[in-house]
């Protein structure tokens, strides 16, 4: 699995040697970009194929520093939360390889994480206080229509997301 970081994002793992993404599929390359909404840190952690977009807040300094691991799990517990079996989860992850922070995926996918910051500026509710996993932001994001870079046609990230993981359940 790829997780490309945005330069934001570099800044704030305090990295400066980032390797060029290794063209994997993008289905299994997630980019990660880090902005205040609402006068809070929030992560965003977008899939490069589908544009799937999770919402992370208040991230622990731990967190930081296993980076990798950190945005593994989300993705697998978001995973589950969507109702996929640890069977599909475990596939999922064994199919995507070695972790590896990389340079973001390209214009269109950081195109995408653009439109979901402009998109979460907007967002009418107030992020949940005791809450990491900003599942309504999430949802709000997820809910806007889009033809992201694996795709050649229009569909919401969500469906998008699902249709991503039929096509390798099936291959």
């Amino acid at each position: 699995m790829e997780i490309g970081a945005t330069k934001a994002v570099q800044d704030r793992l305090k990295t400066t040697k980032i390797e060029e993404s290794k063209g994997a599929s993008l289905v299994f390359c997630w980019d990660t970009h880090l902005t205040k909404i609402k006068g809070r840190n929030v992560l965003f952690i977008v899939n490069a194929s589908n544009r799937y977009t999770i919402a992370m807040t208040d991230i622990e300094q731990g967190n930081w520093k296993y980076y990798t691991m950190y945005i593994s799990r989300v993705i697998h517990v978001v995973m589950q939360e969507m109702g996929y079996s640890e069977d599909q989860i475990r596939k999922y992850f064994k199919m995507s390889g070695d972790t590896t922070v990389t340079k973001t995926h390209g214009r269109k996918s950081v195109g995408g994480i653009n439109r979901m910051v402009m998109d979460a500026q907007y967002f009418g509710k107030k992020l949940e206080k005791e809450a990491k996993y900003q599942w309504e932001l999430s949802e709000y994001l997820n809910r806007d229509i889009c033809q992201p870079e694996g795709f050649d046609t229009y569909g919401y990230p969500s469906e998008l997301f699902k249709l991503d993981i039929r096509l390798l359940s099936s291959g």
